[in-house]
């Protein structure tokens, strides 16, 4: 099986982008999802620009944990920010999108703007997730259409479809197959696709690795992980995505970046 390891979040603070360096470094990761406008960007972009073998993508940010704000002037998207000229709170913004709710004018404005913004700084970019996975919405993925043509990117990460365990609470477990199928039909992307952090106390790696054995050897599948080194629960998928990649190179399998995920072009 053709394995993609990526990592969110890289950029969005050092001790993240640091700790997705050292797994790039070490061969556990073949790519990263850069954040167009946070405090550590610039040092994302300087090392992905010093790596061009690698595979790169934008990690389209709409929403706000932290410091998150807009590339373009937030006057221009006013339905996506508060009074402070910051994005929403994440789960504001889903039950907008739920209810279609969201302008995907003002979408496709900052999608655009994020990309854009990385190309000029000199990434070769090759995909395209969200922070949040907010791009398995519909108003997101309206977006994406309107915006990948226009910059010549067709990837788009799927929507989680391999579990360890049921998470019989998650929102995607249930309307999952159907978001996948959307963005299957519009988009390139990988036959399947994992992320630990829905179980991040489990050891996954060993059983993620069987469950590769039941899947089609010459199926992809997107592995993703959130490295770092202060917070627990990064630091346990920062140790995760280290073991993963040693026990599926000793499995057979092959890992790969994004920019070589099959496209119908």
């Amino acid at each position: 099986m053709r394995i993609v390891t990526n990592a969110d979040d890289f950029g969005e603070h050092e001790d993240c982008t640091r700790a997705t360096i050292e797994c790039l470094e070490r061969g556990a990761l073949t790519g990263a999802t850069i954040m167009a406008k946070m405090p550590a960007t610039e040092m994302a972009v300087a090392y992905a620009r010093s790596r061009p073998d690698l595979s790169w993508g934008v990690h389209l940010t709409y929403v706000n944990n932290t410091v998150e704000a807009p590339v373009v002037d937030p006057r221009e998207i006013p339905g996506m920010v508060d009074a402070r000229g910051m994005f929403l709170p994440s789960q504001k913004v889903r039950v907008m999108a739920l209810l279609n709710r969201v302008s995907v004018d003002e979408i496709a404005r900052e999608t655009e703007a994020q990309i854009r913004a990385l190309l000029d700084m000199g990434v070769a970019i090759h995909h395209v997730d969200s922070h949040g996975h907010l791009h398995k919405f519909g108003p997101f993925r309206a977006a994406l259409a309107r915006v990948l043509p226009k910059v010549g990117l067709s990837r788009v990460r799927g929507v989680q479809d391999l579990y360890l365990k049921k998470p019989l609470k998650s929102f995607t477990y249930w309307f999952g197959p159907v978001q996948k199928r959307r963005i299957k039909a519009a988009f390139d992307t990988t036959d399947f696709f994992y992320m630990p952090s829905s179980a991040w106390d489990d050891a996954w790696e060993a059983p993620l690795v069987s469950r590769l054995g039941q899947l089609p050897r010459d199926a992809t599948i997107e592995v993703g992980v959130h490295p770092g080194y202060a917070e627990e629960w990064r630091a346990k998928e920062h140790h995760g995505i280290l073991r993963f990649a040693e026990l599926a190179r000793q499995a057979g399998h092959t890992l790969i970046g994004w920019k070589d995920v099959p496209t119908r072009r």
